[in-house]
């Protein structure tokens, strides 16, 4: 996978992430347990973690470049 589509993929996924978000804030959902439960355990982990990923995306790339050449001589 090259990094033009691992970087399409990080940002729609944010932007879903952030969608579900929205939604939830603004309708009538905080009163179902589950939905709230998604949202507090996959949703904003999942989106804290997809923002650290495109915002630190040169350094995990140079990492895993790093990485690969390592495992590689090993």
């Amino acid at each position: 996978m090259n990094v033009a589509r691992l970087r399409r993929m990080l940002r729609i996924g944010h932007l879903v992430l952030g969608a579900i978000l929205v939604i939830y804030l603004y309708a009538p959902f905080h009163a179902d347990p589950l939905f709230t439960d998604i949202i507090r355990y996959l949703v904003v982990p999942a989106l804290a973690v997809s923002g650290m990923a495109m915002w630190q995306q040169g350094r995990l790339s140079r990492w895993s470049a790093r990485r690969s050449v390592a495992v590689g001589r090993a």
